[in-house]
């Protein structure tokens, strides 16, 4: 016998043990060789796969018996032989596999297969066939039950967790991530154990502060052996969690977490609210649907003077009186429909009067039924709060400092008396008042005297008029009266002049004798104006053309005034963005010696060319310049641009002469007007002995002993200083003497008729006189004739200015005549 018997003999002889093994086993067991034919098998083999008895011999290719499940349709639809080239083809790999298989009959087994080797020779393939169908029902009954137990877990709307005896987490629900914050990472790696847990809330500092490996610690200490325990814990978001644990027989633990937050925040609110409903210091009265009370507070109480007992029972209206146009039962009605009531009523306490008080109502409905169920009172006695808008209302309607009635109470009483005089159509007349040079005695004397003057006046006119008239105060100087259902015109006139002549006789304040008067506007409803803003308007219009009229005196409207007052709007709005425009220049006019034709100086003169309206003299725009206050910006602006001009002729070769710039009362009132001044010499370099300041007498007498002031440091600096217009304002020769000044001028309107009038004359010839009395010299402008220059050189005239000469030129001209006159000369 060779060799390759003897090794078939083996195998043969092992195949025959393996068949008496598998035939005491429960499984079904196949083995094929390695040519896919069957060598060994047990019953078990061809029940699983129900193959008939005949079908299964020793040797039956792999294929024969794959084609009869293949053939019942086991594989599933499809071709019968690429089902069984396809099975074919993998067992040829022999490959280990392990799968289940539910059979047609119901049985499901668990398939395993494995190559079989012998003495390290591939010999076969062997497959198991385990009859799995009850474990599988039992898993399967045991996942439903899981999923039972799960799906009731998470409808606990508590968070719920078990951990086993080890300590890790076998069952939780959502709730129990979502409640405690956990992150899903921190569940899903397992085993999640209680340290696990405990570990990552200390180290987001859940229990507190402290070292987190020491709260661990004790936190597992606590939990080894588990007890029953109920505790809460306020985590670091806020919620409150009610925590019960119980420990069970096998050694696990559960826990049930619930969120008690809003339990304890409703708690929280009821003891609040008792708490307000006890101390608050407004009135509180519970009701039922019928208004009769429940409850009171304290506060009530105090208010009201009853206790609890006195008023149970009782209905609120019997201590609430409704307003006068609304009977209780009407009140009620409103309450019920609308739910809620907010407004002001009278309270009648047990004792004394009725106080106001400030009530809100509130309906609480039934939660079933929807209907009224109580009313909510809240009442606050605002006795104080009334009292107190009675003291801001006549605040608001009156003028601190006289008492009068102010711009808004007029406004009220107008909005009340026009609708009136419309209905029986009666005429009112608006008188407009301000006092003649208030602003001098204020400034002058201080405010604390101003302020004095202005009540007595305000005494001295609500003395005037009739108890049906009325006197308020807008501001300042300004007074308006009104004088409702005049017959006539004239009616307005006596007033008013009653008025002048209250205000004519001296008012005593604070040791001061002082003098004012009053300029006065009258306007008259409706035939000035159909309204109120209107007809004061025009009383204001009134009041200027008063004021231009020569003061303490009255005038009635007149439309023809509206259209000089547009005129003068018009031209400040315009003069207001001359100088920014450019429209502003100067010229010039020289001035001579008397005796020669050598020049001194020149003075510079404004000049506005508007591009619309052409040149504006200055007649039209220095008044209201002067009364606006713009004057000081175009002041500053003079003064620079004459400086630079003369420094420019200087630098280009004129011989130095003066030049003589204006000042206005408005200037010389502001307190920088000397650091103005030297301002504009620093920033043109001209020298201080060049420049002239003329001041009309009229602004320094405005206020002589700071004038005084002013004028020595101005004469300090060097500059050269020069009274204008002499003799038509007013002066006193005892201030005269203190200014230290430089020049007199005397004024035009005395030059013009010096050759015929001998009162002119004679002025001018005075004026020369008392200058030089007084170590001054004299300057007469407007010369016009030879005779005038004769009469005035004769009798002493120092220099002279006017159309004799030159008429004013632009700089180029003004520089080019006197350039000539110096090469003449």
């Amino acid at each position: 016998m060779d060799a390759s018997s003897s090794t078939t003999a083996e195998s043969r002889r092992k195949y025959l043990y393996l068949q008496a093994v598998m035939s005491s086993m429960p499984q079904g067991i196949s083995v094929f060789d390695e040519n896919l034919r069957l060598r060994v098998w047990n019953q078990g083999f061809i029940d699983v796969l129900n193959l008939p008895a005949e079908a299964v011999y020793e040797g039956v290719p792999f294929a024969d018996l794959i084609r009869i499940p293949a053939m019942r349709g086991e594989y599933g639809p499809g071709d019968v032989e690429e089902h069984i080239q396809r099975k074919t083809a993998q067992a040829l790999q022999f490959e280990g596999h392990c799968f289940e298989r539910t059979r047609p009959s119901g049985r499901t087994h668990l398939v395993q297969g494995e190559p079989l080797f012998i003495d390290g020779q591939l010999t076969g393939f062997i497959t198991t066939y385990t009859d799995i169908t009850e474990r599988k029902a039992a898993e399967q009954d045991l996942r439903a039950q899981h999923d039972l137990l799960q799906t009731v877990i998470e409808s606990i709307p508590s968070a719920v967790s078990l951990f086993d005896r080890e300590q890790k987490l076998i069952l939780h629900n959502q709730e129990f991530v979502d409640l405690l914050g956990l992150p899903p990472s921190l569940i899903e790696q397992t085993p999640v154990t209680l340290e696990k847990i405990f570990r990552f809330n200390a180290g987001r500092g859940e229990y507190g502060p402290g070292d987190p490996e020491t709260i661990v610690q004790n936190l597992l200490a606590r939990a080894n052996p588990p007890t029953a325990h109920r505790m809460e814990r306020t985590r670091p978001n806020g919620k409150t969690l009610d925590i019960r644990g119980v420990p069970l027989a096998d050694g696990s633990f559960v826990t049930v977490y619930t969120d008690i937050t809003e339990q304890r925040h409703s708690a929280e609110r009821d003891h609040l609210a008792q708490k307000v409903f006890t101390h608050t210091p407004a009135g509180i009265i519970f009701t039922d649907e019928a208004h009769r009370i429940l409850s009171i507070n304290p506060a009530t109480t105090q208010m009201t003077g009853y206790q609890l007992d006195e008023l149970q029972g009782r209905t609120v209206f019997g201590l609430i009186s409704p307003n006068h146009d609304e009977t209780p039962e009407s009140f009620r009605e409103n309450i019920s429909l609308r739910g809620s009531w907010n407004g002001e009523l009278e309270i009648t306490p047990k004792c004394g009067d009725d106080f106001p008080a400030g009530i809100r109502i509130t309906r609480v409905d039934d939660q079933h039924s929807g209907d009224a169920a109580h009313y909510i009172w809240i009442i606050a006695d605002i006795t104080e709060r009334k009292q107190a808008e009675e003291r801001m209302r006549h605040i608001a309607q009156h003028d601190a400092l006289t008492g009068l009635p102010n711009r808004l109470a007029l406004l009220m009483r107008l909005a009340q008396l026009l609708p009136e005089a419309r209905r029986h159509k009666w005429s009112i007349a608006i008188m407009f008042i301000d006092l003649d040079r208030f602003k001098i005695i204020n400034d002058t004397l201080g405010h604390q005297v101003g302020d004095e003057l202005l009540r007595e006046v305000a005494s001295r006119l609500a003395g005037v008029v009739r108890e049906t008239d009325f006197v308020a105060r807008l501001g300042g100087d300004e007074f308006v009266v009104i004088l409702p259902a005049i017959t006539t015109p004239a009616d307005a006139a006596i007033v008013a002049s009653k008025i002048v002549a209250a205000l004519s006789t001296p008012i005593e304040a604070e040791g001061h004798e002082l003098h004012t008067s009053p300029s006065i506007g009258i306007s008259i409803f409706p035939d000035d104006g159909p309204d109120g803003d209107t007809i004061l308007k025009n009383a204001d219009t009134a009041m200027y053309h008063a004021k231009a009229a020569g003061r303490n005196n009255y005038q009635f409207f007149a439309a023809e005034m509206n259209r000089v007052t547009a005129e003068r709007l018009d031209i400040e709005r315009k003069l207001r963005h001359a100088i920014a425009r450019n429209e502003l220049a100067l010229c010039f006019q020289p001035q001579f010696r008397a005796d020669s034709s050598h020049a001194t100086g020149v003075e510079a003169l404004v000049r506005w060319h508007h591009p619309t309206d052409g040149m504006i003299a200055p007649d039209r725009f220095i008044p209201v310049a002067e009364e606006t206050g713009i004057i000081v910006e175009i002041g500053e602006w003079v003064l620079l641009t004459a400086c630079r001009e003369m420094k420019h002729w200087i630098d280009a070769g004129l011989k130095p002469i003066r030049i003589a710039v204006n000042v206005s009362a408005r200037q010389l009132r502001r307190r920088d007007f000397c650091e103005t001044v030297a301002g504009a010499l620093a920033e043109s370099g001209l020298p201080a002995e060049l420049l002239e300041l003329e001041i009309t007498e009229s602004s320094v007498m405005e206020n002589p002993e700071e004038a005084v002031l002013i004028l020595q440091r101005l004469g300090r600096m060097g500059i050269s200083l020069a009274i204008d217009d002499f003799g038509t304002g007013y002066s006193s020769l005892a201030y005269l003497k203190l200014f230290p000044i430089d020049h007199l001028k005397i004024d035009r309107s005395f030059v013009a008729d010096i050759e015929h009038d001998l009162n002119d004359r004679a002025i001018a010839f005075g004026t020369i006189a008392l200058a030089h009395s007084l170590g001054l010299n004299v300057i007469a402008e407007g010369v016009e004739t030879e005779d005038q220059l004769e009469l005035l050189r004769t009798n002493g005239c120092d220099e002279v200015q006017g159309y004799l000469f030159s008429k004013p030129l632009n700089s180029a001209a003004a520089f080019a005549f006197l350039h000539a006159r110096d090469l003449a000369g």
